[in-house]
């Protein structure tokens, strides 16, 4: 059988999920049926280390639009089965263009994000609105990782047949292999949170719900450009004491481990890694209910592990009343609360079963 070009489009090797994802699946899918090519915008990120050995194509461009004509040139050499991309603003003007990308070429259009509310808070919200709403339509196949995008993308007019949902991997036992933890001393609650200091993760409200609570301590594990905003608003809170920005850590599960609860405060996601990653490490989760894409793993969930605020003033009350883990002076491994997960090697066949459905209803 003939290998399936397929080409790969990352803007660069931020320590992202979708990032985490991608590296992922290229590093398991079947090279024996697939010749895969990942395309940069550019390399910079925290993910370096982990860019596979061959087949990359760096651009050296720092935005997007600046590398699009670039882009074009290597898909148009390259002549791919299948183009595979993560992200919207590179995903869409793609599309655009489609009628003039090399025959046959397919377009896997993979959705990290709850569109509505993404769109919702863009900067360019008019034009991606438009945007998305014209040209996604258009893909091959669009991936997305829970039911509630999967209703959210069906419900703006993409057909269901190009729908597929894919739940994000989880790697058990990279996951797991942790020889020392990482705990704030002291006692009382201990508290661990992840991701880009952004908008988007809702930091800004978690700080003054963490004023409120008292003996606790807040990890933060992440870098964006909402850093000062942030510490600024630590200091007009006045509880510096109790939070400590850790920057971006590759050994986050060192931390997430060793915490009483991980708390996700974001206002929108897909289904956020971080929340299954913690569950597997046998922390509990404490989430808002604005992150439809966390029912999905509602029933494989051990111990009501997963606690879904409605509200600011919910998670208060609900983080208020909760108990430090008995074993605080000496970590141990909890057991996983995670029932049903899908592993690197279970989402990489999966996504490779859709990549080939495609290319062979193309070329027959």
């Amino acid at each position: 059988m003939k290998k399936i070009s397929t080409l790969i489009i990352l803007p660069s090797l931020a320590g992202g999920g979708a990032e985490k994802v991608i590296l992922s699946l290229i590093e398991n899918m079947n090279k024996n049926d697939f010749t895969i090519f990942l395309v940069l915008i550019n390399s910079s990120g925290q993910l370096v280390p982990k860019l596979p050995k061959k087949n990359i194509i760096d651009l050296k461009y720092s935005r997007f639009r600046n590398a699009f004509l670039s882009l074009v040139k290597i898909i148009n050499f390259k002549k791919p089965d299948i183009i595979i991309s993560s992200f919207p603003h590179i995903t869409l003007p793609l599309l655009s263009i489609k009628r003039f990308l090399p025959e046959n070429t397919s377009i896997i259009a993979r959705e990290p994000n709850m569109v509505s509310l993404s769109l919702s808070n863009s900067s360019f919200l008019i034009l991606l609105k438009i945007m998305h709403k014209l040209l996604l339509p258009f893909a091959d196949k669009v991936i997305v990782n829970s039911n509630a995008m999967y209703l959210d993308l069906q419900k703006r007019g993409v057909n269901i047949s190009k729908l597929e949902v894919l739940h994000n991997p989880v790697d058990y036992i990279k996951l797991r292999n942790i020889k020392t933890f990482i705990r704030y001393s002291g006692r009382g609650l201990r508290l661990i949170s992840v991701g880009r200091l952004v908008y988007q993760k809702g930091f800004d409200r978690l700080l003054p719900i963490i004023k409120n609570i008292k003996n606790c301590h807040l990890t933060i594990l992440g870098e964006g450009n909402e850093f000062k905003n942030l510490n600024r608003l630590v200091e007009d809170l006045n509880i510096k004491e109790k939070i400590d920005f850790k920057g971006y850590k590759n050994d986050s599960n060192r931390y997430i481990a060793a915490a009483d609860f991980f708390v996700l405060p974001s206002r929108w996601e897909g289904l956020p890694n971080v929340v299954l990653e913690s569950l597997v490490l046998g922390t509990p989760v404490v989430s808002f209910k604005e992150i439809e894409g966390l029912k999905d793993i509602l029933p494989f969930v051990k111990n009501n592990s997963l606690f879904m605020c409605n509200d600011e003033n919910e998670m208060k009350h609900y983080l208020s009343n909760a108990k430090p883990r008995r074993d605080y002076n000496n970590i141990k491994l909890k057991n996983n609360l995670l029932k049903k997960f899908n592993t690197p090697q279970d989402y990489s066949l999966k996504f490779s079963e859709v990549l080939k459905g495609i290319f062979f209803e193309n070329n027959n």
